[in-house]
């Protein structure tokens, strides 16, 4: 009897502490990645569609805790990152986010990565600086965005390129569970960047179900 409850105990115990492992997260993120190959599949899947390269300078607004780009740092080498946010409790969480995914790889990110707090009238990014800047799944909730979207004409270099990525409505009316944002239609949406004076040069489905969509813009003419 002893011997049996010992070895339950003893498996409990086990059970137990990787059930805590599990949950013992370092930063708080609902795509939170067990192994490598969970990265690998977020970026075959999403983000090797924002076509960062190597060698680039590369701005991404609204980076939260720099999670995406890190885990496309995991694959595309030597860029530099300025990671944009207004809420710096959440670039707080950075370092422990590039630590864990460096663990998970088992070798350094090669990356520069730059933490800028902004504002919601201004980025705070050094002009003319930007390969392509990144926002990703962020625009929606940008309530007044024509400075912003200014602004941005100025922190490209000459052939930058602007990446949003959305998950866009299919009808009027449609609000996001989480955030409970509207939804942006498609024609209105690019209708609103031409108006901010950019030039649409490709979009590309992320997934069907959720209706997610990568844009690439460039500036257009006479900007």
């Amino acid at each position: 009897m002893n011997i049996l409850l010992k070895a339950f105990l003893t498996n409990f115990c086990v059970v137990l502490i990787f059930s805590c492992k599990s949950v013992d997260r370092p930063y708080n993120y609902k795509r939170f990645p067990e192994s490598f190959s969970d990265i690998r599949h977020e970026y075959k899947n999403y983000y090797h569609l924002t076509g960062c390269k190597q060698g680039e300078t590369i701005a991404s607004i609204g980076a939260g805790n720099g999670i995406k780009e890190v885990q496309i740092s995991c694959f595309v080498e030597g860029i530099t990152w300025y990671l944009q946010e207004i809420d710096s409790s959440r670039l707080y969480e950075f370092e422990k986010v590039l630590e864990y995914h460096e663990n998970l790889i088992g070798s350094p990110i090669d990356a520069d990565f730059n933490l800028v707090v902004g504002t919601e009238s201004s980025t705070n990014l050094p002009h003319g600086t930007f390969d392509r800047i990144l926002m990703l799944n962020v625009f929606h909730e940008i309530e007044s965005r024509q400075g912003i979207m200014t602004e941005i004409h100025q922190l490209l270099n000459e052939n930058g390129v602007l990446v949003i990525m959305e998950r866009m409505g299919k009808m009027e009316g449609e609000v996001f569970d989480d955030c409970k944002y509207p939804k942006l239609l498609e024609p209105n949406f690019l209708q609103e960047m031409e108006d901010y004076g950019y030039e649409l040069k490709t979009k590309q489905l992320g997934e069907e179900m959720s209706n997610l969509m990568f844009y690439a813009f460039g500036l257009g003419e006479g900007d």
